[in-house]
């Protein structure tokens, strides 16, 4: 918040992730100072630490305009680099009327909990809305958390507002029949697609509260389609609640692989545009082509999600790429290819997900050749990316398949590895 009232660019920083990530965003994000309180990081810019913040004079009259940048964040990149997502002052103001516009029944000491990694923009929404609301924030140290006891916290603390990632949600299943969060008034769940069956049984534990499911991705300012569920009868399809609508100042498409728009029914990519879709990526014009494009005198974001509407509700089916929800996280499958190959001298790599005996999803990665350097290749990955992209399980092919184009056969791996398509 100080940071905006002076009209700078908030650019998160997470000192656990590994060195290599965090000297890349501070390059590519040309960041000059860097606040801290207990941890540094290593770089060429100015630290200053919170304690010190009360004996430094801050210009706070700034008024920064709609396209200036607020904030910056980095998502997985396919280079085996993190890519900028620069958001603008525009971009939080229209998420903001967007916000208000949902109308929750909030306000002074109202609580809400923010339980995610700052690098994440949940983080963000979790942060602003009890300064909107003028409701009390309840924040819980990111490194420290241990997911089966957050019910405990959300007790404790009678917290009435909370963002859970469903994978979360999941981790807490075996204690549901002890939890009762009656104080709880909204439930929005987001990060990854929301289960039917887990949801229905996670309302039993929060009988007096607003269920909601909130879609978006980084580029659409945190989140751009959501869904306030009913009592009962969730909509679903396979399994998946809806994401619901666009919020009020979001537009959606459908369309093909030419870009042709699609009707009611069909399946397509899910497009956006409007006040809270960025401009474009940091400093990345070959990425701005792809992920971009002009239809109708309108500019929209391509989500890379397949969805399809039905009854003037939108449907999440899964990803056009690639690229993966782990945690909550968006993480391309490319990037931890590149630095698994980086490590065996450019062996062939595929990285897939997959659901482990609990139900969550993983990253499994299958490698070219035979079994060599394990161990080696674990703590490496260790310096190269954070905790949640690297595979939980190893599987060496000799002979990677491929297809009539000589291509790697991605779908006959997948089998191979998972046992199905």
């Amino acid at each position: 918040m100080a940071i905006w009232a002076t009209g700078n660019i908030y650019v998160p920083l997470n000192p656990y992730q590994p060195a290599d990530r965090i000297a890349s965003i501070i390059e590519q994000a040309e960041i000059r100072l860097i606040l801290f309180s207990t941890e540094k990081v290593e770089a060429s810019a100015e630290f200053i630490c919170t304690d010190d913040l009360k004996e430094i004079s801050f210009d706070i009259t700034a008024s920064p305009d709609d396209n200036d940048t607020a904030y910056i964040l980095f998502t997985s990149g396919s280079t085996g680099l993190p890519k900028g997502v620069p958001v603008s002052y525009g971009n939080v103001r229209s998420f903001l009327r967007n916000l208000e516009a949902m109308n929750y029944q909030l306000g002074p000491g109202s609580r809400f909990l923010q339980m995610f990694d700052l690098s994440f923009d949940l983080s963000i929404v979790s942060i602003l809305s009890p300064f909107i609301f003028r409701g009390t924030l309840f924040s819980v140290p990111n490194n420290n958390i241990k997911y089966p006891t957050i019910y405990r916290l959300l007790e404790e603390y009678d917290i009435e507002f909370a963002i859970l990632v469903p994978s979360v949600v999941a981790y807490l299943q075996p204690y549901f029949d002890e939890i009762l969060l009656e104080k709880m008034k909204y439930m929005c769940l987001s990060g990854e697609a929301v289960p039917h069956a887990l949801t229905m049984e996670w309302k039993k534990c929060c009988p007096n509260a607003e269920f909601q499911n909130l879609y978006g991705p980084t580029e659409a300012t945190i989140y751009s389609v959501w869904y306030r569920m009913p009592e009962n009868d969730i909509p679903s399809r396979n399994g998946i609640v809806s994401i619901g609508w666009p919020t009020l100042e979001i537009g959606t498409l459908l369309v093909d692989e030419e870009n042709k728009i699609l009707a009611d029914g069909e399946k397509g990519e899910l497009l956006l545009c409007g006040g809270q879709v960025i401009a474009g990526y940091l400093k990345n014009e070959e990425k701005n082509r792809e992920a971009f494009v002009e239809i109708n005198g309108k500019k929209y974001y391509r989500t890379g999600d397949i969805c399809i509407r039905e009854n003037e509700l939108y449907f999440y089916l899964g990803r056009k790429d690639y690229q993966v929800k782990i945690r909550g996280f968006r993480v391309e499958l490319s990037e931890i290819e590149h630095h698994i190959a980086s490590f065996y001298e450019n062996r062939r790599v595929v990285a897939m997900a997959a659901h482990d005996t609990t139900g969550n999803d993983v990253i499994v990665a299958a490698i070219e050749g035979g079994e060599d350097a394990v161990h080696e290749l674990n703590e490496y990955l260790k310096t190269k990316m954070p905790f949640y992209m690297i595979p939980s399980e190893f599987r060496f092919i000799n002979a990677f398949p491929l297809n009539n184009n000589g291509k790697i056969n991605r779908k006959e791996i997948n089998n191979i590895v998972l046992g199905h398509d």
